[in-house]
């Protein structure tokens, strides 16, 4: 019995078992008398039925020998009712007694076990039901716990997909998976070239209490928003970008002052730029333009200014000052008064236009002609234009012929919208419909 005892020790300090009273002792001891027992010659050996043995089994909990029982069915039904009454937040978490808990199996030739009930009481007392998981370490620390591996590649899948698309993703792991070169990108489009966590994520078998255990939506938010997982992406991208051409201006003598026109329309080029994106958790980091093509040059506008003098003096020929119309009085006695000019109303447009060059001697309101202004052309002849709506003009503006001098309306006594103009010769009235071409 001595060897035995301390053959127990050296299992003991094998094991690791800690001695913390006589059963622990008594453990280790029957764990030596056990497999002494199975050191038989083989050719001795006889199944139970012939040689007249029996099995009994021992318990034992995180390294304490709790008792032996002499069926087996009671251990498995006493686990089955405990997982039974195990409350748990994930469906088909898959239960068992926990690690911590071995049998130890001894064949003897009485199998009568005393307080076979008291230990199983016992076992109720001290046994864990623990969930069999596939944890998931950050850093090989170990952050959650999910029902199987199957959760924690839908996990880890999740967690790429809080910050691309699953075109994107479905689109990188293919090119991953291929050896052909990626196609050159297009204007306005980017594709995925790399998707890393910045900490290494790894997964084991472990058991845990099923309360630790969490479903792929808890594991997803608690990895990014608590543990701070960084998912860095980086992107590829193309685009094309406008670039303004030049104007010039050139004067030309065969223009009047104040006028001009464009002898080169103008064009803007065009570029395509292809840059290197990196992102951490949806948040650009960094941009590089590594590749830049002209697509399409650019053609400077050129602006021809005129230099020529604004004519004073008119011609002597009168154009229509408005736009269309049709004329509404003639010049002539109407309602017991004579009237110096002719009406034109109902015209396509309301602009007025001088109808000869000349320089404005008056511009504003003036009585029953309203809003009016006075051309005279330095020949002899000036002209008037009444009732307006508004004036573009001012005094001592010089104004060639079709210059827009305001507005038709119905300012001063007037009996609609319409426009009276005048005609004279040095100082009479002429009938304008004589000098209108």
């Amino acid at each position: 019995m001595e060897g035995v005892a301390i053959e127990a020790m050296k299992y003991i300090n094998k094991t690791g078992m800690h001695i913390n009273s006589s059963n622990s002792l008594k453990a280790a001891i029957a764990a030596i008398l056990l497999l002494a027992s199975f050191t038989v010659n083989p050719a001795s050996a006889k199944p139970t039925e012939e040689d007249g043995l029996k099995t009994i089994y021992h318990l034992y909990n995180s390294g304490e020998y709790i008792g032996a029982v002499a069926h087996e069915e009671s251990i498995d039904l006493l686990i089955e009712e405990k997982i039974e009454n195990v409350d748990v937040a994930v469906e088909n978490l898959n239960l068992e007694a926990s690690e911590d808990f071995h049998v130890l199996e001894e064949r003897v030739f009485e199998s009568a076990v005393a307080n076979e009930q008291e230990t199983i009481a016992q076992l109720d007392q001290k046994l864990a039901i623990k969930a069999a998981t596939f944890a998931l370490a950050v850093d090989n620390e170990i952050a959650i716990y999910l029902k199987d591996q199957e959760a924690y590649d839908e996990t880890v899948r999740r967690l790429k997909l809080a910050y691309v698309s699953p075109e994107e993703l479905e689109a990188w792991e293919a090119a991953q998976n291929s050896n052909e070169a990626p196609r050159e990108l297009k204007a306005g489009e980017t594709r995925l070239t790399d998707l890393s966590f910045g900490e290494k994520i790894s997964g084991y078998s472990l058991q845990a209490a099923p309360e630790q255990v969490m479903t792929v939506d808890q594991a997803v938010d608690f990895l990014l928003n608590e543990r701070k997982v960084k998912v860095n992406i980086s992107k590829e991208q193309k685009i094309e970008e406008v670039y303004k051409h030049d104007t010039a201006e050139k004067e030309d003598g065969n223009l009047y002052i104040g006028d001009s026109k464009v002898e080169v329309e103008g064009k803007d080029g065009k570029k395509e730029l292809t840059f290197a994106i990196q992102e951490q958790n949806g948040h650009e980091v960094d941009r590089q333009e590594t590749a830049m093509e002209i697509t399409g040059k650019p053609v400077g506008e050129v602006i021809l200014n005129g230099t020529k003098e604004l004519p004073s003096v008119g011609t002597g020929k009168f154009e229509w000052p408005a736009e269309g119309g049709y004329i509404s009085s003639e010049r002539g006695k109407r309602w017991g008064r004579w009237h110096n000019g002719i009406d034109i109303a109902r015209p396509d447009g309301f602009a007025i236009k001088a109808a000869d060059h000349g320089i404005v001697k008056a511009a504003g309101p003036a009585g029953t002609l309203g809003n009016r202004v006075v051309i005279d052309h330095q020949n002899g002849y000036e002209t008037i234009y009444g009732h307006l709506k508004s004036i573009d003009v001012k005094k001592g503006q010089k104004v060639q012929a079709g210059t827009k001098l305001g507005k038709m309306g119905s300012t001063g006594r007037s009996t609609g919208v319409h426009l009276h103009f005048e005609i004279s010769l040095d100082g009479k009235t002429k009938n304008p419909l004589r000098y209108i071409n």
